[in-house]
């Protein structure tokens, strides 16, 4: 009996602990030892944020491996942008809301005109919990692999 009562409080802590939100950088994992009984063991989850040259940018693009996103105006946006952006102004109203409802472990390539706005976008999702984020260096003014 006292075994399953084990059991129970350790299935009960696994699920509180997987309802938890994945934001923060230290996390309280249970670990059942040979003795049946629980610890608590911490682990490290670690964030990517850099800024990239445009050859690294272009690969990372072309390897699929992420969400491509323009943090410019609309208006710049329309007057070019690499193939397969998004456009999410970094200065629009909407900006949170918008980073947010991506997905936070799906890597994220953001650029602007010169790297600038990208670079503290690059810092907003860092802050806020995103696994990867890689911003293009001098931005799209630099990128020579436009279409």
């Amino acid at each position: 009996m006292k075994n399953l009562t084990k059991l129970f409080q350790l299935v009960a802590i696994i699920i509180s602990l997987g309802s938890c939100s994945g934001n923060s950088e230290n996390e309280i994992v249970p670990e059942v030892n040979n003795n049946d009984s629980v610890t608590q063991v911490e682990t490290t989850i670690s964030n990517r944020s850099e800024d990239v040259e445009a050859i690294k940018f272009k690969e990372l693009i072309d390897s699929g491996i992420g969400i491509l996103v323009d943090v410019r105006t609309p208006e710049e946006y329309l007057e070019g942008h690499i193939d397969g952006a998004i456009n999410i102004d970094f200065n629009g109203a909407d900006f949170d809301t918008k980073i947010d409802s991506l997905d936070k472990l799906t890597p994220v390539l953001v650029y602007c005109q010169a790297g600038g706005r990208s670079g503290k976008a690059k810092d907003v999702m860092s802050e806020k919990g995103f696994s990867e984020v890689y911003n293009l260096i001098g931005g799209y003014s630099k990128y020579p692999y436009k279409d």
